[in-house]
């Protein structure tokens, strides 16, 4: 009866509510871009989808520098400062993002030996990766900002069109007019500029610019450069791996066990899809000044079981609905189910590090991330360099083990941040 009446307490919370909004609205977008990556490979040949992998794979490492990561410090600087929290904010990564992105323009512009050969493409595909990644920075903000305010229908009619124009225009671009994999780019393109330029056009609009950033851009900036490396560890678990398993084993096993990922990452995205309500919340809570420290504590210790509890329901029922519908759906994947069965566990902890990891981001220990996830991520690699060749259930292991060690040591931080500032401070 409590596990019921936990379960019915859990619906009746407007952040799980909001949550489970966020979750449906993150499960669509990714439903839409891995649907389009099946239906692309149809069209293109294998060389021609290894070029837009590579194209990828630039854009992710531009996204990280564009504006140094900083997009997401309007999350905190919202609920610290209100609407200057938003125009300091939007106002240096602006100032930021376009310092960047003229000299990554002068860069490509002065044609520097190998670069092009290096990275395979020519420089009008360069310069659209950075345009495309300049103009993803505000689309970004935007949703941000429709996130911390609770505008559910904005950030849903922002981030769904966003994925269903771009998941059009590619196919007609790739397809019909024949533009193979340049045509998936310069949707891209299209869907960056369409919705960043909606994004500055929100900001200019309601007086949300500011030259006098000063005081806003070095804070910021010690809030999101220790970031560029933590987002980069994902690249490093999963891409090599990828390369690792492929050297001892096969292709094969690569596909097998990147679909147990995947099957795990559906975990990850409803932690992820929660997280962008819960995160607005604890936000809210802790920059609250009309609640005392006290208050504050009971409410994220409240909060913080709640959360372990939806998490641990859900992926229970993610694990038995994969291995009923998997072997029916999807036959000739069944031998990845074993990996997914261990691989699960992994999935449950990303969700457990998203519970803690808000706190540090409030309290500005984003350095102490960056020194946690990157250092989990180099043993991750080391360790399966080292035992990968033997069996993949050891490299479904290593996800487990490396990313519990991170949900150790961030809860740790977290709780002590949360007892410094609450209970311990005067």
């Amino acid at each position: 009866m409590r596990i019921i009446d936990n379960i019915k307490g859990l619906f009746k919370s407007k952040t799980v509510r909001n949550g489970m909004l966020f979750s449906a609205f993150s499960f669509l977008n990714s439903g839409f871009s891995f649907l389009l990556l099946l239906i692309l490979a149809s069209f293109i040949t294998p060389s021609e989808y290894g070029y837009l992998s590579l194209y990828a794979t630039v854009l992710m490492v531009i996204g990280y520098f564009i504006a140094l990561s900083s997009e997401g410090y309007m999350d905190v600087a919202f609920f610290k400062d209100r609407k200057n929290g938003i125009t300091n904010t939007f106002s240096s990564v602006f100032l930021l993002a376009l310092s960047i992105l003229l000299f990554l323009l002068l860069i490509v512009s002065l044609r520097i030996p190998g670069l092009n050969s290096f990275l395979e493409f020519d420089n009008v595909i360069l310069y659209i990766a950075l345009f495309t990644s300049f103009f993803t920075v505000f689309n970004n903000l935007l949703l941000s900002v429709c996130r911390v305010k609770e505008n559910i229908k904005a950030y849903g009619m922002l981030s769904c069109g966003s994925a269903i124009l771009n998941f059009t225009l590619s196919i007609i671009l790739v397809k019909y007019c024949s533009l193979s994999w340049q045509g998936r780019v310069y949707a891209q393109g299209s869907c960056a500029l369409i919705f960043g330029t909606i994004g500055l056009f929100y900001f200019f609009k309601n007086n949300f610019f500011t030259t006098n950033v000063r005081g806003n851009i070095k804070p910021m900036l010690l809030w999101s450069i220790p970031l560029i490396p933590h987002l980069s560890t994902n690249f490093i678990r999963a891409g090599c791996d990828r390369y690792i398993i492929n050297s001892f084993h096969s292709l094969s096993d690569v596909g097998i066990f990147s679909f147990a990922l995947t099957l795990t990452n559906i975990i990850a995205m409803v932690g992820a899809g929660f997280n962008q309500s819960n995160s607005v919340d604890i936000y809210k809570i802790l920059g609250d000044e009309t609640l005392t420290n006290k208050e504050k504590w009971d409410k994220q210790k409240t909060k913080i079981r709640k959360f372990i509890f939806l998490y641990l329901l859900t992926t229970v029922l993610v694990v038995v609905a994969v291995l009923i519908f998997i072997p029916i759906l999807l036959p000739k994947y069944v031998d990845s189910l074993p990996y997914f069965c261990i691989l699960a566990l992994y999935g449950l902890f990303v969700c457990f590090y998203l519970v803690y990891t808000n706190y540090l981001f409030f309290y500005n220990k984003t350095r102490n991330i960056m020194y946690i996830t990157v250092g989990s991520a180099l043993l991750h690699l080391a360790l399966s360099l080292l035992l990968t060749r033997y069996s993949l259930y050891i490299t479904a292991a290593i996800y487990v083990l490396t990313q519990g060690l991170v949900v150790f040591a961030i809860r740790h931080l977290a709780l002590n941040s949360l007892r410094t500032n609450l209970l311990f401070k005067q």
